[in-house]
């Protein structure tokens, strides 16, 4: 059981980024939209995002009430030693959901739409930067066992430039999945053509930054960077995620865009995947050495039966209406 709830907990958080991770890749792309076809691009966005995106925080509910539940010890210290980016990327989340609801369903359309749009946006920015930076700090593995001061147990571990650094990558690499989305959404060969550019920018900068990341962490030391490139596995995800770049950039050239947000979506999981494993077994590493392994915080025998039974009467019960909900909105008419 312990294994099946584990796994769920991974797949959640594989779809929150893929799936949602777009929604916010959306947000970053409509800060950067540039002077031409404004409207349009917001227009295509809305459509785009209206009648999923709140369907899509469903799996990062689920993932937290699998932690809380499931993992009561990991949860306790994650949200413990990460309190401030977590409140700070909840409250970007609340910020970037109330401003898209305002903007798209206000019965009164004036000056206010502006200013949803900024708060809409800028919250996206914010909360992908917020959860770049707790990504980096976990991989980092720079938490203090025993920490005397609130600066260095609380602050230290995410307040450095590597976590930073991953924070801005995460932003780049959202705003590619979502224009390789968006380009194959677009309904005219302007917008098209508009995403495709917005695509292959993003995709650029996602390159130069993963580039960057690897080299800053590879001198400064940072275990789990040297540990991915020596690890066989982690190494061959990393292999197969780059050679995706070829296909991307042929599917652009033949502009064969309905593909693209496959193989967007298919590198983003390798990238997830690379480092999960060489992340496992541990939720965070230590400063140190060591760290707290996910298995050995699994809550008691009953309780995992219980969890396990409601997770399968649960997914079968939502994956229909989920997937027939993703699929109703889709359909070209």
């Amino acid at each position: 059981m312990d294994i099946f709830i584990a796994i769920i907990l991974v797949v959640s958080a594989w779809l929150y980024i893929l799936l949602a991770g777009a929604d916010l890749g959306a947000g970053i792309l409509e800060r950067f939209k540039g002077k031409t076809l404004k409207r349009e691009q917001e227009a295509l966005i809305t459509d785009a995002m209206g009648p999923v995106w709140e369907a899509n925080h469903i799996w990062i509910i689920l993932g937290v009430v699998i932690m809380f539940v499931g993992f009561p010890k990991a949860f306790r210290d994650l949200v413990v030693f990460y309190h401030i980016p977590l409140t700070a990327m909840l409250i970007g989340i609340v910020g970037r959901g109330t401003a898209f609801t305002f903007r798209h369903y206000d019965a009164v359309k004036g000056k206010s739409q502006r200013w949803y749009s900024v708060l809409f946006s800028l919250s996206s920015i914010w909360t992908t930067l917020w959860l770049g930076i707790l990504a980096g700090s976990i991989t980092m593995g720079n938490i203090p066992r025993h920490g005397n001061h609130f600066v260095e147990v609380y602050i230290d571990p995410w307040f450095n430039p590597f976590s930073f650094l991953i924070g801005i990558f995460l932003c780049s690499l959202l705003a590619y999945i979502s224009a390789t989305y968006l380009v194959a959404e677009a309904t005219t060969s302007e917008g098209k053509e508009l995403f495709k550019k917005r695509a292959v920018i993003a995709n650029i900068v996602s390159i130069l930054l993963g580039i960057l990341v690897f080299v800053y962490g590879y001198f400064s030391d940072i275990q789990l960077i040297r540990e991915f490139l020596l690890h066989p596995y982690s190494m061959l995800a990393f292999a197969f995620s780059s050679s995706l770049l070829i296909f991307q950039w042929y599917a652009i050239k033949k502009k064969q865009y309905q593909y693209l947000k496959y193989l967007g979506g298919g590198q983003i999981t390798l990238i997830l995947l690379g480092w999960l494993i060489v992340q496992y077994p541990y939720v965070f590493r230590w400063k140190g050495g060591g760290g707290l392994m996910l298995l050995d915080t699994i809550a008691p025998e009953a309780v995992q039966l219980q969890l396990t039974i409601a997770l399968v009467v649960g997914l079968i019960v939502i994956l229909p209406p989920y997937l027939y909900l993703m699929h109703i909105f889709k359909i070209r008419k």
